[in-house]
């Protein structure tokens, strides 16, 4: 019987643990990111000059959440996931010529991450005018540091 209770208290303890850990972590990481963005029933969102931002905190006991800016009348959209110790992913979402949308990884540069497909790397170049400017919005509403493809 004792050895059950130490089981479960074990068990108890790792999972207070991680839930205090996992709190921590996404207070830490997603509350500068929230400060410029107002919470409106539940959701940060913020439309400002025909663009939207918002930002996704990880869902309970997830590491995984984004920053988001999205022009406001269109598919174009940049989407910013930081991680867990430091850094950031990217992704692009965009509609090319043809109206196909697009998503497409990219790196700190903005160069696509595994992406062989002519057309969404077409897409991309169409688009490149639009990306430098949510690329240029995410740097302004959240101090955000690019290595911005030249």
């Amino acid at each position: 019987m004792k050895n059950k209770k130490s089981i479960f208290l074990i068990i108890a303890a790792v999972f207070i643990l991680w839930n205090v850990g996992w709190f921590i972590a996404v207070n830490v990481i997603y509350n500068k990111y929230t400060v410029p963005i107002p919470k409106f029933h539940g959701v940060y969102m913020k439309e400002e000059e025909g663009y939207i931002y918002n930002v996704k905190k990880p869902g309970y006991l997830r590491l995984t959440g984004n920053l988001g800016v999205a022009k406001a009348d269109s598919f174009n959209g940049l989407i910013i996931w930081p991680l867990l110790f430091g850094g950031y992913e990217y992704g692009l979402r965009f509609q090319g010529v043809n109206g196909e949308v697009y998503e497409i990884l990219v790196d700190k540069n903005l160069n696509p991450i595994n992406n062989d497909d002519e057309s969404a790397l077409k897409a991309m170049e169409e688009n490149e005018v639009q990306i430098q400017e949510l690329v240029s919005r995410a740097q302004r509403m959240w101090n955000l540091e690019f290595n911005e493809a030249s």
